[in-house]
């Protein structure tokens, strides 16, 4: 499965830093910024709490068995990379 990176940064009202990468297929590009919001959600940051937010296109890359299955099952794959 050919996958889209995402390379997803975003800086709280807070000051906190999160760095992640959202991994898509193709028929779920248009949904990169909601889930990188769900993930969000997930650390106990909503929308409201960011000052600062950016997710560009990265690059394409076959995916192994674990992204795979995550795609399949949620419709993306979350790979963080830093909270500080």
């Amino acid at each position: 499965m050919q996958v889209h990176v995402f390379d997803t940064h975003v800086t709280t009202l807070a000051k906190q830093y999160v760095h992640f990468d959202v991994l898509v297929d193709d028929k779920n590009r248009e949904k990169v910024k909601e889930y990188a919001k769900v993930y969000l959600d997930s650390l106990g940051i909503n929308v409201e709490s960011i000052s600062q937010s950016r997710c560009d296109f990265c690059h394409s890359e076959m995916a192994n068995p674990e992204v795979i299955a995550s795609i399949e099952q949620h419709g993306f794959c979350i790979i963080p990379l830093k909270i500080a």
